[in-house]
């Protein structure tokens, strides 16, 4: 390497903070900052359309542009000129969906201000009809309910600064994959609940009660699996998710959903796009008035498998629309009141249920989220001869004995107060199994789970060590011996579910920094042997060599050696030339060490910002792993003592049931009150004399006080 070819590599800047990619935090923290921007409104429900929407467009764009350029360059590569490669590459054929080119994000967001309102609405209309002849028609998913240029929803400053904030991060597969994404679109759909107001529970689901809905209901490939209030699909996608962690072909699922509301069902058909699902069978609109999925009998269909959150305790749920009698035979119990819809769910429920299958064994099950209110609500009917009055049965205790005779009713699971984002009414899970196996006939599982959980602001959260306390005793069914039997194996089982979440957010995290980091090495090096040289004039002039890895250019200016023939007498040495050489060599190198130290400060700062994520992801895994494990133990002691069991779980048979005028409110049922803390006479005396002694010094510095203002 000669003089020029060296100073040239050491004047070269050194990228200090090279482009790297998004984490999950990350990426969820940018997308928490697309849900602030529009702070300082009543209710962000609101605008979750428009923001769910805009992102969707930007990954479709983002993508869209990343494939057209990868294939471009393969053509190129392959000798297709540079225009016709472009043509090529943007084939319909080749994607998986189209953005036009008048649809360009680039090109949109820099419309004006004024404009740009209108110049979404056309892309979104023209994204639409690009991709109409997709298996997940795009009908609508964009445009339903949503117009960009109404400034009372949307004002435009916030739009603007939406706009600005997509656009600020490439959301293209290089960048944000699929999977990562997917998670991120759902913990938005999470964050959009957390500050909606009483609206959220319309639309999400927390993941870890889904979670614990899927589990129990166990369903497999070649089930169809349905949910009539659909909200977000979150539910339907936690089936999906248990299918896949046991190995089943989640392709041979037949999902269908129905969602009353216009932006949360365009919500959630791109929460499925997003999340990879092919296939899904989405209707929209109000599941008890006008139920969609249907037979070519006009008969409402049946499923392997039920998961529903439906609205709670939904007023206006549509009676009037069944008042003369229910045409899709749903309401075999009874009629609920015209001011509560619970119980005209659960009747749904139980009618769309597939009955026995003798081949598989399998029976339809489904499993919903409850007010607490359905297990107790409604009185008996009333006779003089009981309480000197007549009283007509209420219509919820009727429908309520019509479901335990029926024998419909296989668990009951009392949750933790405040799970549910914007509703703070205790909620419980109700398991339904059109046709329980004979050991479970006549029985109902009932678990009081509402001690453990982790408090949190604004809702609580359940834990895996929290779930796992409902687990064992639902798959055990209240058997004591089966049940801890169960401890260590569910215990080792959700550990390496903690481990492996691990892992991946590690990965996550290495995928993130270890490229960027990876110069490190290399240039701290670099700097030592640098740091080493002596720089002073005299060493170098000793050290110049044409071996020296940072000296030897000067070495052929240095020789003594006579000029050849013709060129006259002297020899080759020019000093002026040889101490420029020299200083413009050694001002290179101290520049070059300042551009070192400034990159290595800067990777080092990354290296650090790596190794405390990295040791945030451990230390989580660990109080998770540490909670399982006070759990397994706690479950092996409760699995050892029948009375301590029952403040936790019980079995219970129709006959208590019958005998508790069909309530099933749980504190009949298990011992829900929490042991009184007793404490030893002498223990208790001693407390009472410190206490009177405390209260005495005070008694004492007041009547001083009081004394020295008189």
């Amino acid at each position: 390497m000669n003089l020029t070819e060296l100073l040239a590599t050491l004047e070269a800047p050194i990228v200090v903070r090279p482009t790297r990619r998004m984490t999950q935090s990350e990426l969820e923290s940018y997308l928490d900052k697309a849900a602030d921007i529009l702070r300082g409104n009543a209710d962000h429900s609101e605008f979750r359309g428009y923001v769910f929407a805009l992102l969707f467009y930007k990954r479709i764009n983002d993508c869209y542009e990343e494939e057209v350029r990868t294939q471009a360059e393969t053509l190129i590569k392959a000798g297709v000129p540079q225009e016709q490669a472009l043509q090529l590459a943007r084939d319909p054929q080749n994607h998986h969906f189209i953005v036009p080119e008048a649809a360009d994000w680039t090109k949109v967001a820099r419309t004006a201000k004024g404009q740009l309102g209108q110049a979404l609405n056309d892309a979104m209309l023209a994204i639409e009809r690009a991709n109409a002849h997709r298996q997940n028609n795009f009908d609508g998913i964009l445009t339903g309910k949503i117009d960009f240029n109404k400034q009372d929803e949307l004002p435009r400053d916030k739009l603007v600064n939406l706009i600005n904030h997509f656009g600020s991060q490439t959301f293209d597969r290089a960048h944000v994959s699929d999977d990562l994404f997917g998670n991120a679109y759902e913990y938005l759909i999470r964050n959009f609940a957390s500050k909606a107001g009483k609206s959220s529970g319309e639309f999400y689901t927390p993941a870890e009660v889904g979670f614990l809905m899927s589990e129990m209901l166990e369903p497999k490939a070649g089930m169809s699996i349905c949910d009539w209030a659909s909200g977000s699909g979150g539910l339907l996608l936690q089936c999906i998710r248990y299918v896949k962690k046991h190995g089943g072909d989640v392709r041979r699922l037949f999902l269908h959903g129905q969602e009353s509301n216009v932006a949360t069902y365009n919500i959630s058909r791109i929460n499925m796009i997003l999340h990879g699902v092919p296939v899904w069978e989405h209707k929209q609109g109000d599941s008890l008035r006008d139920p969609r999925h249907l037979t070519s009998a006009n008969r409402l269909k049946q499923f392997d498998r039920i998961i529903m959150n439906p609205p709670f305790s939904l007023e206006d749920w549509g009676h009037d629309t069944v008042a003369s009698g229910d045409k899709f035979g749903r309401l075999a119990f009874g009629m609920p009141p015209a001011s509560n819809g619970d119980w005209a769910w659960l009747q749904q429920i139980a009618k769309s249920l597939k009955d026995l299958d003798p081949e598989t064994g399998e029976s339809g099950k489904g499993m919903v989220v409850m007010s607490q209110g359905v297990l107790f609500r409604g009185q008996p009917e009333q006779t003089e001869e009981e309480d000197g009055q007549n009283q007509k049965a209420d219509a919820e205790y009727v429908i309520r004995r019509g479901f335990v005779e029926a024998d419909l009713i296989e668990c009951i699971v009392v949750l933790p107060s405040k799970l549910f984002y914007g509703n703070g009414v205790p909620a419980c899970l109700l398991l339904l199994n059109k046709n329980k196996p004979e050991a479970r006939k006549g029985k109902t599982l009932m678990i009081w789970a509402s001690r453990h959980f982790q408090k949190a602001n604004p809702q609580n959260l359940l834990r895996p060590s929290d779930l796992m306390r409902i687990l064992v005793p639902w798959r055990a069914f209240g058997d004591l011996a089966q049940a801890k039997a169960l401890v260590d194996s569910h215990a080792a089982q959700l550990i390496r579910e903690v481990e492996e979440h691990r892992d991946q957010r590690l990965a996550d995290v290495e995928d993130a920094f270890g490229p960027v980091l990876a110069p490190l090495a290399k240039l701290m090096a670099e700097r030592a042997e640098l740091d080493a040289l002596d720089l002073k004039v005299k060493a170098v002039d000793e050290a110049v060599s044409s071996e020296h890895k940072w000296f030897h250019p000067l070495a052929p200016l240095k020789t003594d050696a006579p000029l050849p023939p013709g060129e006259g007498p002297g020899t080759r040495t020019d000093k002026t030339a040889y101490a420029a050489a020299r200083k413009q060599l050694v001002d290179a190198i101290k520049t070059h060490l300042k551009q070192l130290n400034k990159a290595i400060k800067e990777l080092n700062k990354l290296q650090e910002e790596r190794d405390s994520r990295e040791q945030e992801i451990r230390l989580a895994a660990e109080r998770e792993i540490a909670h399982l494990n006070e759990a397994a133990g706690d479950l092996r002691r409760i699995c050892n003592d029948p009375i301590e069991a029952r403040r936790y779980f019980a079995l219970v048979d129709q006959a208590e049931i019958e005998e508790n005028e069909f309530n099933l409110n749980l504190p009949r049922y298990v011992d829900t009150f929490e042991p009184e803390v007793v404490v030893p006479l002498p223990d208790a005396v001693r407390n009472l004399r410190i206490s009177r002694d405390e209260s005495a010094a005070v008694l004492s510095q007041l009547d001083e006080l009081l004394a020295g203002l008189q």
